[in-house]
């Protein structure tokens, strides 16, 4: 697989996500929308098995932390997301959200979305992540 990060222009500031990614050869994975709840839990849901962190940077590695389970399965990492899309309960959080991916991802960010929404899952949900990757 070969990625390229695309900028459209020099970036003068420090951007939370890459404007673009070019990919040639590879397979797609789509990865279902993620929160810091377990992939695999009850249903109906168990009030017990659904505690989850309050704070969303904690919430937000969770997120990813499943996210990386799912690309463990078919030998990939982080490297190979080239587009995810993040939906908060608070887009005032952002930022907060942004300071993970920096730690997850480095410079090489994927092409991102980012949507607020009136809820999610479970009430105490405050972050869901979605991705695609190429492996």
């Amino acid at each position: 697989m070969y990625k390229m990060i695309i900028h459209p222009q020099p970036p003068q500031h420090k951007t939370p996500y890459s404007p673009g990614v070019l990919v040639t050869g590879g397979r797609l994975l789509f990865i279902a929308g993620m929160t810091a709840l377990p992939i695999y839990h009850k249903h109906p849901h168990d009030p017990e098995e659904l505690k989850i962190p309050e704070d969303i940077k904690e919430q937000t590695r969770r997120a990813f932390n499943n996210i990386k389970k799912v690309l463990d399965a078919v030998g990939g990492g982080f490297e190979n997301i080239v587009m995810l899309r993040r939906y908060l309960t608070c887009i005032g959080e952002q930022d907060q959200v942004n300071e993970v991916m920096w730690e997850i991802f480095g410079d090489d960010l994927p092409a991102t979305t980012t949507v607020e929404v009136k809820s999610l899952v479970v009430k105490e949900a405050r972050i869901e992540l979605e991705a695609i990757a190429v492996v």
